[in-house]
């Protein structure tokens, strides 16, 4: 939210495919995220006992799928005729949630297949990762940083 409120890297602000995914999904994020969350899992990497490099290229590879797997719900959203940004008319809930749990999902595979996670470990990983991004996505909204939840 920091990069999109301060318009950071506005040259990447194109996005993908309008027409399939609508005007959100940007190459911004495509390019931002996996870079971002490469570093960080370089920079910390304590979680698992890996190389240096081979740190920076999972990061990298978990950034690119958090963003990859949130391209379906949006495509989807486009062919019903829901506008980028906006909410669905019926069945909010279950598009609310849909736009909360379908980057953990991705993420969540991503380990599981990998090999770094149990089934258990994984639904686990899942279960915790949408309840984390559905409180920060109402925290953002609580304090104005974010429009909708």
């Amino acid at each position: 939210m920091f990069v999109i409120k301060k318009d950071i890297f506005p040259q990447l602000t194109r996005p993908i495919s309008q027409k399939l995914f609508g005007e959100n999904k940007t190459w911004r994020g495509f390019v931002f995220v996996p870079i971002v969350n490469a570093v960080l899992l370089y920079w910390i990497n304590f979680t698992f006992d890996l190389q240096l490099p081979q740190a920076f290229y999972i990061g990298f590879l978990l950034g690119f799928t958090y963003m990859l797997f949130e391209l379906p719900n949006s495509w989807m959203k486009r062919r019903l005729g829901i506008q980028a940004g906006q909410q669905a008319t019926s069945h909010q809930l279950l598009f609310a949630m849909i736009d909360k749990m379908d980057s953990a999902f991705g993420v969540t595979l991503l380990y599981f297949v990998i090999g770094f996670i149990s089934l258990p470990h994984a639904l686990l990983l899942f279960v915790i990762c949408s309840a984390t991004h559905i409180m920060i996505s109402q925290l953002l909204v609580q304090f104005n940083i974010k429009k909708s939840f």
